[in-house]
């Protein structure tokens, strides 16, 4: 349920609103007369305001045609039903002119607003010029049918008064209905038939599922006013909504199902708009005669034309022309494909630094190898290999499976680029001793460079900035690079940019990714906070007692471990 709330957002907080207006309703008829009239009041703006953003949603996403003005036309005459049945209700009570008028005024909406259903259903169906001139005659026929009522004054024919002596406010039991009221409610329900029928038969060639949509609603609509008038009204019981903002919320649901369903489309004027599209597409016929090209030309012979509607071919280096087949002949559109080239040559120099990543471990391994006979380097050679295995094998496992022809192979890569960056400076790290350790140094923030440099091989746009001397004692910057390599390793798949920078206390990180990811535990306590969409990440050295374990091996081991805080207490990542 809540996966589709977030995929509706916008929907979901209609349909609240709209349920919050009930709630006001319902506490409207309390006897207190500033709550009531506060409640109405809440009650009228939200249903205005929720019709005012569905218009406003109208013009944006249909493009300016006839239908989107009958659509906008039948939204102002929403609000009006409602703002007249306010007036109605809560100004001109004592005022019997005026309650006359406003029944009278029911009338419009009650006439346009199925019409204007009709006559968009009927550009659906017929469209062109001569739709337009049908739709115009029965919109000015809806127009002229709905002054019966507002004239009924002076013939009568909609409201008969009992006793013509007495003030007419069209109260319960003062007036009996005429022939003309009867032919108004023939006019409205013939509008909205016909309008249903056009509906049902355009849904009934789409999709079963709009078809069926289409029919809940209308279902649901005659439930809710069989529901006010038999049950409701006849025992006095308290509703949420009224007559009028059902049939304008019903309404109003049934134009958005025809909108989503694209029996409305969004791009009715294409022909108009197409010459103005930016992006390069070409319409041609069966015999390659070009109809339709937009305002970015293809530049392409006949005979490049003719070659790509058998396989793409290219016009330059990076410009590829694509073809496909439609129904009155072939649609040309072209590809940049300098992004791949950039690609391959990003490739080609990832390969060429690895070769030259190994190259270095070849040497170095060649230099432990006769070093180890000497007794005094052999532990430190074995706090190396132990540090750099896991890695190592992480290399050979990526390398083993990979295929060349692959299109994960660059990034599987710049992953082998940045596991071969954390071996060669924690091999750097660990040949050092904190007698040889100067006190300011830069060992730290090359560590963290390197690793940055790497991981722009696997396409994340990673830098390490601001200070690049800090005096944590060697322990400590063994701790803050192996927290810094989990921490990488673990977002790498959903990484796209990071700045890493150290400070007095520690690391610290921000970096944009495609979601979180669950921390593994770390040697350092990581702290991570979100923000407008970038995670911070802070790894904090403090004085942390290192595990017996830990100082056993001299940091020669990757294992994690948990470490108390300078308060005493355990921080988990």
């Amino acid at each position: 349920m809540l996966s589709i709330l977030k995929q509706h957002k916008t929907s979901s907080l209609f349909i609240a609103f709209l349920l919050l207006a009930g709630i006001c309703s319902l506490i409207s008829r309390d006897t207190d007369p500033f709550l009531s009239s506060l409640m109405f009041c809440i009650n009228n703006m939200i249903f205005v305001g929720l019709i005012l953003f569905w218009m406003q949603t109208i013009r944006t996403r249909l493009l300016p045609t006839r239908m989107r003005a009958y659509i906008i036309t039948a939204a102002v005459l929403m609000i009006g039903y409602i703002l007249l049945r306010a007036f109605k209700y809560r100004a001109v009570i004592e005022s019997p002119w005026a309650n006359r008028y406003c029944n009278y005024g029911y009338f419009i909406p009650l006439l346009i607003i199925p019409t204007m259903l009709l006559v968009t259903a009927m550009s659906m169906v017929f469209g062109g010029e001569h739709g337009r001139k049908r739709e115009r005659l029965i919109i000015f026929l809806a127009f002229m049918i709905s002054m019966l009522a507002m004239t009924n004054d002076l013939h009568h024919l909609v409201y008969v008064p009992k006793d013509p002596t007495q003030p007419f406010a069209v109260a319960s039991g003062t007036y009996r209905w005429g022939p003309c009221f009867y032919f108004l409610y023939a006019w409205l329900i013939l509008m909205l038939v016909s309008a249903l029928v056009i509906l049902f038969f355009l849904a009934g060639k789409r999709k079963k599922n709009v078809f069926i949509s289409l029919l809940v609603i209308i279902a649901l609509w005659l439930a809710l006013d069989v529901g006010l008038t038999y049950i409701f009204a006849r025992y006095d019981i308290a509703r949420m909504y009224n007559t009028p903002e059902i049939n304008c919320f019903m309404m109003l649901l049934i134009f958005e199902c025809c909108i989503r369903s694209r029996m409305i489309p969004y791009n009715q004027d294409h022909i108009r708009m197409f010459p103005n599209l930016r992006m390069p597409v070409l319409i041609t016929d069966s015999d390659l005669r070009v109809f339709y090209k937009t305002a970015s030309p293809i530049e392409a012979s006949p005979e490049q034309l003719s070659r790509a509607t058998e396989s793409p071919c290219y016009l330059d280096e990076e410009t590829c022309l694509c073809c496909t087949k439609i129904r009155a002949g072939y649609a040309f559109w072209t590809e940049n494909e300098h992004e791949l080239l950039e690609k391959r040559r990003s490739l080609a120099a990832a390969n060429e630094l690895l070769n030259e990543e190994n190259d270095l471990i070849a040497v170095e391994n060649k230099l432990k190898e006769q070093k180890a006979r000497l007794n005094a380097q052999d532990q430190v050679y074995a706090r190396i290999a132990a540090a750099i295995r896991p890695k190592q094998k992480k290399i050979d496992e990526i390398l083993g499976s990979v295929d060349p022809e692959d299109s994960a192979f660059a990034e599987e890569l710049g992953k082998t680029c940045v596991y071969n960056a954390y071996s060669k400076r924690k091999t750097n790290l660990l040949l050092l001793s904190e007698e040889h350790l100067p006190a300011s140094n830069r060992e730290l923030f090359l560590a963290l460079s390197e690793s940055c440099r790497f991981l722009n091989c696997c396409g994340i746009d990673a830098a390490a900035v601001g200070e690049e001397y800090s005096d944590f004692p060697l322990s400590v910057l063994h701790d803050l690079y192996d927290t810094f390599e989990t921490v990488i390793e673990t977002y790498m798949p959903i990484l796209i940019r990071m700045t890493v920078s150290i400070n007095d206390r520690g690391i610290r990180i921000a970096a944009e990714a495609k979601g979180e990811a669950a921390l593994p535990e770390t040697i350092l306590p990581v702290e991570m906070k979100e923000s407008d969409g970038v995670l911070f990440f802070t790894i904090r050295s403090g004085n942390v007692a290192r595990p017996a374990t830990a100082k056993a091996l001299d940091h020669g081991s990757s294992a994690p471990s948990q470490k108390k805080d300078e308060k005493g207490g355990e921080a988990h990542a």
